[in-house]
Parts: structure tokens; C-alpha cells; sequence
């Protein structure tokens, strides 16, 4: 039977767990052992929804979070004195049915647990104040003899809170509803496993980065400093001279027909206003008293080409405006572009493969719907640009400054993070105490956990499981092998056979996986 469910999508996971809870009421049958399976339903159910979906891996502290945070707040019901001899229970299924991972506590610390909670379990689960806002309201339901499974009795009961025909208490209902403010049970993806470039190769892409080039020459060129216009932009002779000396592509007092333009502010020329504000943002220069001057702590960062990337990657969350500017026709990435920047990033970092230009125009339509509140081709042009295509142009434009930093490669039909783009990547994410694991960091995993990961991840199947298996080989084949004998993944015992060898001969699986008619959701 299956055991972990990281990240795993409903239609795998809820199958799975009316199985497993299947098998818990009848080894409870056989045990006599009284259960209530809807608690250890809700148990395992948490364990996905807002943990790390390892349901054979269970410490002191998640049965603390399950019982006296979780439960209180959705668990709906009148009577909850089974659910500790239902939890009781279901660790002793756990160890005997051989579902618990090497890594869970021991059975009698589990029991401990259990005995020590109990009376603050009782507590929580009587306090109003701890419940959810669907589950206040519901309570109200059931104390007014109303089926939640009936909408028409439903809807008159919520037309009658409104009407001010409900009893309840406010100042309860004003606590449910700051914890559900102030709570956040969100669980970010977990992410694959990726080692850091060599610094070698990460330090040859920073050097030969054609914005890090460009921004080096840049602040060399400020020297002991530069007078800016009155606005704060670079003077246009100035602009005209760092054009030449950095090859960029903009034009001063372009010339279109018979006719010239005359170019008014610094402002006007894409890319040395980007270069300036990046400078800016990254602090290897800064503004003292109308005089642009290099900022003499950066100078050592400067001679590091690492270093140098670090900075100016940071820097680009924070001049969208610059990269993109705002235009007639309203696009949100430029007040948006750090969130547009890291969900492009984070999708590359995830897929650890090319993202298709198809892929990429639906991780942008998703932000501009979640950003707008709705869906911009639906409203037409008025005020808000030409639905999605103005936003993608936007986009196009962030890609482009990330491919020439060097941290993508970006064409016309695919998009991929370079070695130096996952180095800088990785250090972002740091940055936000976001857990980036390596293939080394899982190499003491179990083999489920590593399994399940490679299944997930194909860029990284062969490296992972060959580098687990290969850091202690005979035991990593006997768990690939009794892996491969228990689990009712066809896909997860073909990895672990393959790796590990046929399943032993004979060995019937540790729980019957023989399907039931699947449990209705509560």
C-alpha cells in the first residue's frame, strides 16, 4: 500500500486513503477493537491537506497540531470521545500492518502522546472560539436539527442569519473570524531536489553575463560621480556616451522618414534607463545630492562576478517598472513583475526541464486572472489592454533582461533556467527560509519517500535513485525490494524493482488492497 502523498492530486489521494482506512476497520474488526473510521479519516486526510503527505510518518507534534488545532477547527460533530482510542488504535495498525516509516516515532511514544493530549483535546474541541467559520456555522446548523446535506434547508437557515433570526454569540464569532484571518495552513510545493552548480561553472556564466558586463562598466564609468538632471535622470550627453561604450541599442533623436524625434529625458531610451535603475536598485551606485556616485561597498562584490550576480539578480524583483513600463495600455506585471517573476522562475525550478511557450502563456493567464479578480479576454479592451496578450508582452520583456543576465535561455518557443538561474535561484529562496534540498540532503531518506520524489520528478528519476541506492546498496536494495512488495502503485513498484531488484518471491503484500465502493467525503 502506498504511504506518501506529497503534493499528490486528489483523484490519487482520497482512493488511497478510503483504502487504507478500509484496511484499518477491518484489521480494528479482527482486533476488536472499537474505531470510529471518519476520525482516523480526518487524520490521514490533514496529513495531505496541510502536511507533508507522509501518512506512515508520525511524531508527538503532528498528532498535537492534528488533535488541538486541525480537528477543532473542521471537524464537525457533537461527540468526539472515540477519536483518542480511534487514534490509539490506528498507530497500532500502523506497526503491525509494517505502514509505519522508518522514520516515525515509536509506537509507545505515540501512545504517550495520545494519553497526554487527550484532556486538551476534549478542551479544544468544546471551545467555540477555536473552530473554523464553517464549522461554527454548521454547529449552529446541527444545534437547530438542520441536515448540512440539505441545501434547500441550508439556504433558509443562512436567509435567516441574515434576517437576525439566529442566535449566536458575536464575540465568539468575531475570534473565529480573526483566527481564520491571522491562520495560514497553506503548504507551499515541496521542491525537487536539485544540486547547486559548481561554483566554477556558476562563476564562467556570471563573467560572461552580458548584463553583468554591462552594469560592471557601468559603475566604472560613474567614477568619483556624475551630475544628474534636476528630475534625478542621467544627462542625455551622458546617456550618448554610455550608449557607445556599452553597445546598448537605444537611439538619441531617432530619425523616421524625413522626420526626427527629438529625445527629450533619458527616460525615453529603454535600456539605459533600465541599466540606470538597475545600478540603482542593485546599490552598486547611488544618488547623493543630484550626483550619481559608486557605492564603495559594492566594490568588492564588483571584482566577485558571483557576487555581482547575486546583487543584480535581487535587484531585478524590484525595477519592474523599469523593465516593463507602464504603458496606454494597462498591464499589471509592471506593478506586479517581482510575483510574475518568481511564479515563471519558481515553474522552471519545479519542471527542472524547458517550460513551452504554450505552458508559459498559462502560468501568465493564471496570474492575470488572480491579480485582476477576473478574466481580462472576457471584458474586452476598455481600460484594461487587449486582454492577456499586453501582460504577455510584458512578460517577453522580463524574460528577455533574465536571459541576458544569463539566469534563462529564452527563445521563441521555450524557456529554461541556466546553471547560474538555479544558483541564483536557490540563494533567493534561501533568502525567504524556503527548505531547497539536494540529492545529497535524501540520500538517508526511506525509500518510499525516495521514491515517490523520483516518480514526480523524471528530470531527476536515474541521478536520485542511483545516488540513494549507491550510498549504502545492500540495505537500499532490501527497502526497494519490500518497498516494491508492499506499495499498490504500479508506478512506484516499477522504480523500486528496477532499482532495487524483483520483489521477493512469495511475500504477499501487507495489506489487501482489494477495493470497497469509495467512502463519501464528510
Amino acid at each position: 500500500m502506498r504511504m506518501v502523498f506529497t503534493d499528490a492530486p486528489e483523484d490519487e489521494f482520497f482512493p488511497a486513503r478510503d483504502r487504507l482506512v478500509d484496511a484499518f476497520e477491518r484489521w480494528a474488526r479482527r482486533a476488536r477493537r472499537d474505531v470510529d473510521p471518519f476520525m482516523a479519516e480526518v487524520l490521514v486526510e490533514q496529513r495531505w491537506s496541510v502536511g507533508d503527505g507522509r501518512l506512515g510518518r508520525w511524531q508527538p507534534a503532528d498528532l498535537r497540531f492534528a488533535l488541538l488545532e486541525y480537528f477543532p477547527r473542521g471537524v464537525t460533530t457533537r461527540e468526539w470521545s472515540a477519536t483518542i482510542p480511534t487514534l490509539h488504535a490506528f498507530v497500532d495498525f500502523l506497526f503491525e500492518a509494517d505502514l509505519a516509516d522508518a522514520k516515525c516515532a515509536d509506537a509507545t511514544v505515540l501512545h504517550t502522546a495520545l494519553d497526554r493530549l487527550a484532556g486538551e483535546y476534549d478542551a479544544a474541541m468544546a471551545d467555540e472560539t477555536r473552530f473554523g467559520p464553517a464549522k461554527f456555522w454548521s454547529m449552529r446548523m446541527l444545534d437547530a436539527g438542520i441536515n448540512i446535506d440539505d441545501h434547500e434547508a441550508m439556504h433558509a437557515f443562512i436567509a435567516d442569519v441574515q434576517a437576525g433570526k439566529v442566535p449566536y454569540d458575536e464575540a465568539v464569532l468575531a475570534k473565529v473570524v480573526q483566527n481564520q484571518l491571522t491562520e495560514d495552513d497553506e503548504v507551499p510545493p515541496a521542491l525537487p531536489p536539485v544540486d547547486p552548480p559548481a561554483r566554477e561553472t556558476v562563476a564562467a556564466a556570471a563573467a560572461a553575463s552580458v548584463t553583468l558586463t554591462r552594469l560592471i562598466r557601468f559603475t566604472g564609468w560613474v567614477g568619483d560621480g556624475r551630475a544628474l538632471t534636476p528630475k534625478g535622470n542621467l544627462k542625455l550627453a551622458d546617456a550618448a556616451e554610455l550608449i557607445a561604450l556599452l553597445g546598448l541599442a537605444d537611439e538619441l533623436h531617432p530619425v523616421v522618414g524625413e522626420r526626427t524625434f527629438r529625445t527629450m529625458s533619458t527616460e525615453e531610451l529603454y535600456e539605459t534607463n533600465l541599466l540606470f535603475a538597475w545600478a540603482k536598485e542593485a546599490r552598486f551606485v547611488r544618488v547623493v545630492k543630484g550626483r550619481l556616485l559608486p557605492v564603495k561597498s559594492a566594490a568588492k562584490a564588483l571584482r566577485d562576478p558571483v557576487a555581482a550576480a547575486e546583487r543584480a539578480f535581487e535587484a531585478f524583483f524590484g525595477i519592474g517598472r523599469a523593465v516593463c513600463p507602464p504603458a496606454y495600455f494597462n498591464s499589471i506585471v509592471p506593478f506586479r513583475a517581482d510575483d510574475f517573476t518568481f511564479a515563471l522562475l519558481m515553474a522552471m525550478y519545479l519542471a527542472q526541464r524547458p517550460i513551452a511557450r504554450e505552458e508559459l502563456a498559462e502560468i501568465v493567464g493564471g496570474l492575470v486572472e488572480e491579480f485582476l479578480g477576473f478574466d481580462p479576454d472576457d471584458h474586452g479592451s476598455a481600460g484594461l489592454g487587449a486582454g492577456v496578450r499586453v501582460h504577455d508582452e510584458d512578460v517577453e520583456r522580463l524574460l528577455t533582461q533574465l536571459d541576458l543576465l544569463g539566469a534563462v535561455r529564452h527563445d521563441a518557443s521555450r524557456t529554461s533556467l541556466t546553471a547560474l538561474g538555479t544558483a541564483l535561484f536557490q540563494a533567493h529562496l534561501r533568502g525567504m527560509n524556503i527548505e531547497v534540498p539536494t540529492i545529497d540532503d535524501l540520500l538517508d531518506e526511506t525509500a518510499e519517500v525516495v521514491v515517490a520524489l523520483a516518480a514526480d520528478t523524471p528530470s531527476i528519476t536515474a541521478a536520485l535513485l542511483t545516488r540513494w541506492r549507491d550510498h549504502r546498496p545492500e540495505a537500499a536494495r532490501a527497502e526497494l525490494r519490500a518497498l516494491a512488495a508492499r506499495t499498490d502503485d504500479p508506478e512506484h513498484r516499477a522504480l523500486a524493482e528496477a532499482y532495487g531488484g524483483r520483489r521477493l518471491a512469495g511475500r504477499p503484500h501487507a495489506v489487501s488492497v482489494r477495493r470497497r465502493p469509495a467512502r463519501r467525503r464528510r
